[in-house]
């Protein structure tokens, strides 16, 4: 990773020899309203839940410039529901492509990418089923290094993120200073480990991804987290990775995807714990005309303990969704099941959404 930090220190240091000139100031965004409904009928839970109202906001601030050696910079900042201000980002592009500070922002799994739900994945909606994908950065600080467009046969385009200090410390200040980190990790156990373990472990982490277009219409990619120095893991050390292709023929865009994510495992000491997950994705969506578009989406997602000894129980999430665009406004509809939520046996609940949103 050594190389990544001269790469950016190199490219950056170009700004400054450059005389930046007055760019683009943008303000993008969008509100959605929704009203929600959830109720389970399976046995290991009674969900009846009343309907619930809600607005979000979230909006992007934007700047953008050029030096005078051709060389172009952005900047966005994202603001949050109550004013939060997060998930910022400076990038520098040229010919040798782009190259960028990433402040909880850029994650680059790949996991969910073949999603073609109109609105959102089922395990992306109101209700809180706790599935896990795989480790991605996206919470942490990234030096990030693209490689250019048309760089590669395929239009073939690579991505690395590095996480120097991967700790929780990704704060919008210029003057912002390391947490301690010793490296350590959640302790897994029998339990389902899946919502107890994330991408901040070890003292660095670099994040791999690749997409690629071999034919008109598919586009292949997959992606790789790798933690170093992770202080105890012993028994097995953590790492997740990606596969996914989208298809898109006439009216309708395929999508399929799979993942797999090791927990990171101190010495068992004779105990059963979570060991791994495996994760299952397909997907399609159909334009009906130019306003009207609907969508069907399978998520699977697997935990494996160490020995036969604990069960382990399957999490389903299926989503049958519609979308209706009018200029900048889209209602939909969404009406997902849940077999299983939080990985819980019999665990099973309906969810039916409901929503308009302004784009700007």
């Amino acid at each position: 990773m050594k190389n990544i930090v001269k790469i950016m220190f190199v490219i950056f240091s170009a700004l400054s020899f450059s005389v930046a000139q007055a760019g683009e100031f943008t303000v993008t965004g969008n509100v959605k309203a929704s009203m929600s409904m959830s109720a389970s009928d399976g046995s290991a839970a009674t969900l009846e839940r009343g309907r619930a109202l809600g607005i979000s906001n979230a909006f992007t601030l934007g700047a953008s410039g050029e030096l005078d050696n051709g060389l172009t910079w952005k900047y966005a900042q994202d603001i949050d529901a109550a004013t939060v201000q997060d998930d910022a980002k400076l990038t520098l592009s040229g010919g040798f492509g782009t190259v960028g500070i990433f402040v909880s922002e850029g994650g680059l799994d790949a996991d969910n990418a073949a999603s073609q739900s109109v609105i959102s994945r089922p395990s992306d909606t109101s209700f809180a089923e706790a599935m896990f994908d795989s480790f991605d950065l996206a919470a942490t600080s990234t030096l990030q290094v693209h490689t250019p467009a048309g760089l590669l046969p395929f239009g073939t385009v690579v991505k690395v993120a590095y996480a120097p200090a991967n700790d929780t410390s990704a704060v919008n200040d210029y003057k912002a200073t390391g947490a301690t980190n010793s490296g350590g990790f959640t302790a897994s156990s029998a339990a389902n480990v899946a919502q107890t373990q994330d991408a901040r472990m070890g003292r660095s982490a670099t994040h791999w991804r690749v997409n690629t277009a071999p034919i008109d219409g598919l586009v292949i990619g997959a992606d790789y987290v790798d933690f170093n120095d992770v202080t105890g893991a012993i028994a097995q050390s953590p790492e997740s990775g990606s596969i996914y292709a989208t298809y898109a023929y006439g009216p309708a865009t395929f999508g399929y995807s799979k993942n797999y994510t090791a927990f990171a495992i101190a010495a068992p000491g004779g105990l059963d714990l979570t060991e791994s997950l495996k994760g299952r994705k397909y997907s399609v969506a159909v334009n009906i005309n130019d306003n009207l578009s609907v969508s069907y989406e399978d998520e699977n997602s697997n935990p494996n303990t160490m020995t036969a000894a604990t069960s382990t129980n399957t999490m389903t999430a299926k989503g049958i969704q519609a979308a209706y665009t009018m200029g900048g406004m889209t209602l939909a509809i969404a009406r997902n099941s849940f077999d299983n939520a939080s990985y819980t046996s019999n665990n099973h609940v309906n969810d039916t959404v409901l929503s308009v949103a302004m784009a700007f």
